[in-house]
C-alpha cells in the first residue's frame, strides 16, 4: 500500500512538472524568422526575443531581450570545407572564451549542439546542409535560467532547413 502512495505521488509530480515546463513555454507569442537567403527558419517568443533587423547581406538576425538574453541565427557557406568537428570545436571556443566551459556537447554527421557557461549560459545549434551552416546561438544570465531553459528547448525543436 505504502508503494502504491508513493507511485501515485511520484505520478502525480512528475506531471505537474511537465504542466508547469510546458506552461512556460505556452504562455510566450511565438513568431517565425524565416531566412531567404540561407534558407532556414526559426520559431522565437516575440514577447521575449524582439528582432533587431537583418543585416545587410541578409545572413540571419539577432534578437534581444530586456534581460540581456540575445538569440543569434546566421547562415554561412562552408568555404573552407571545414568538418563538424572543426566547426563545434571553433564555436565552443569562442563560446566559452578563456574562462568559460562546455558541459554538453552531441555531434552528428550534419548537426552538432552544444551549451555551457561563461558568466552566462550559451547554447548552440548547427546544421550543415550542402555546402552551408545554419546556426543558432542563444546566451542569458543564469538567474534567468528558468525562464530560458524551455524557451531553448522549443526553439532548438522548431529550427530547421527550409531547402537545399
Amino acid at each position: 500500500m505504502r508503494t502504491q502512495r508513493t507511485f501515485l505521488f511520484v505520478t502525480a509530480l512528475f506531471g505537474a512538472l511537465l504542466v508547469l515546463a510546458s506552461s512556460g513555454v505556452q504562455k510566450h507569442s511565438w513568431k517565425t524568422y524565416t531566412n531567404v537567403r540561407f534558407q532556414y527558419s526559426i520559431c522565437y517568443p516575440a514577447d521575449l526575443l524582439i528582432p533587431q533587423g537583418e543585416p545587410e547581406n541578409a545572413d540571419g538576425q539577432t534578437f534581444l531581450a530586456k534581460d540581456g538574453g540575445k538569440l543569434l541565427v546566421f547562415g554561412r557557406n562552408n568555404a573552407l570545407n571545414q568538418t563538424m568537428k572543426e566547426v563545434m570545436e571553433e564555436t565552443a571556443a569562442r563560446l566559452k572564451g578563456g574562462t568559460g566551459k562546455v558541459t554538453y556537447q552531441v555531434m552528428k554527421p550534419d548537426w552538432f549542439v552544444l551549451s555551457g557557461e561563461n558568466g552566462q549560459i550559451f547554447y548552440a545549434k548547427m546544421l550543415s546542409v550542402s555546402d552551408q551552416l545554419k546556426s543558432f546561438e542563444i546566451t542569458y544570465d543564469s538567474s534567468a535560467a528558468e525562464l530560458y531553459k524551455p524557451v531553448v528547448g522549443r526553439i532548438a525543436s522548431c529550427f530547421a532547413s527550409t531547402g537545399r
